[in-house]
């Protein structure tokens, strides 16, 4: 895990943040963050699977010993992660040669779900039943030509003061893409919440958002 300084300098932290000992035993192919809970924290969820079979599954004749579990990092808000992957459900019990991760609402509950790709095995369709317990701001942002505007960035000020920023992206995990609409997580604030919008021709824009549900914004309207 590499954090930016905010001065165009990375440091590598996945031991500081807990996240180095329990990746090291799996291979990753696909990765994405997302706020499981609803929290306003974003958590990370992997996809792993191995590329070379290891010397006792050949030596059991297992041909396609490729098999890792997924797992699931809860951030803590600390700068720190706990792997949360026993608490996940009974889908992250199951080994997979996993290789993308797809992620968007899809049962517009408004909570982030996850289409799972494995190599030679079931597509998995992984549905979120925690984050929906919290209070959410959703959002599709739509440009002056009426497609979804990737690339904008959205900012939402906490009660707190704190911002949280998201992107609208269809890209990410390898081999996969996203729900392009922007869904943040807001924990127990229920009051309308006001949102901050940087297009990606560099103009901006605000408006408030009703919480609990998703409103599209166009650009210029």
């Amino acid at each position: 895990m590499y954090v930016n300084d905010g001065m165009a300098t990375f440091s590598e932290d996945s031991a500081r943040t807990g996240l180095r000992a329990p990746t090291l035993a799996v291979t990753t192919f696909g990765a994405g963050w997302l706020d499981v809970d609803n929290d306003g924290w974003l958590d990370l969820v992997t996809a792993n699977g191995a590329v070379t079979h290891a010397v006792e599954a050949l030596a059991r004749k297992e041909h396609f010993a490729l098999q890792q579990k997924r797992q699931l990092f809860r951030n803590l808000g600390t700068g720190r992660f706990e792997d949360a992957t026993s608490q996940a459900g009974d889908a992250f019990a199951i080994a997979e040669v996993g290789r993308g991760l797809a992620f968007g609402d899809l049962d517009n509950d408004g909570d982030v779900d996850i289409v799972v790709g494995n190599d030679a095995g079931p597509v998995r369709v992984l549905i979120n039943g925690v984050g929906s317990r919290q209070h959410w701001a959703g959002v599709r942002l739509v440009d002056r030509n009426g497609r979804d505007a990737l690339g904008a960035r959205v900012t939402i000020r906490r009660a707190d003061g704190k911002a949280l920023v998201r992107r609208t992206r269809a890209d990410g995990s390898y081999a996969s893409a996203n729900d392009p609409r922007v869904l943040i997580g807001i924990g127990a604030a229920t009051a309308p919440v006001q949102v901050e919008i940087l297009w990606p021709d560099g103009t901006t824009s605000s408006q408030s958002l009703q919480v609990d549900r998703y409103t599209t914004i166009k650009q210029g309207s």
